[in-house]
């Protein structure tokens, strides 16, 4: 199975410990799933993680980061981020997601976005919230 989560999981899981988007880390690094994952995606999670507000909850320095980034880049599947989409009109920041997945052929995208979530679907990718690819790994 191939998934792209959106930039928030990454950034629920390092702040909160134990909730959907952690659980989906600790099953991707069980080899449950792969990962995909864009450079722009990358860069998004890296500024999001070093805002000020957000090092407040997560209490991260900027080594840790660094190996969390660099644990995303290495142990993922890599695409090109070259694809460019305008798909979700409400919130353009957020096409860079489909276009990791259509780039990856994945799977599912999941996400708690409400934009993501109005697509639905896109190109026969489901978009999911994280509790609901959670159920079908159980299954």
């Amino acid at each position: 199975m191939r998934v792209v989560l959106d930039v928030g999981q990454y950034i629920s899981a390092v702040i909160y410990q134990g909730g959907y988007p952690s659980q989906l880390l600790e099953a991707w690094e069980a080899q449950k799933f792969d990962i995909l994952i864009s450079p722009p995606i990358l860069a998004d999670i890296h500024r999001v993680l070093h805002y000020p507000r957000i090092v407040k909850l997560h209490r991260w320095n900027t080594e840790r980061i660094g190996k969390f980034i660099q644990t995303l880049t290495t142990d993922t599947v890599l695409t090109p981020g070259r694809l460019e989409l305008d798909v979700v009109k409400d919130d353009p920041d957020d096409n860079k997601i489909v276009a990791c997945a259509v780039e990856g052929k994945a799977d599912y995208i999941v996400s708690s976005d409400v934009h993501l979530a109005k697509l639905g679907n896109y190109q026969r990718i489901s978009i999911v919230p994280p509790r609901h690819l959670l159920a079908q790994l159980e299954q």
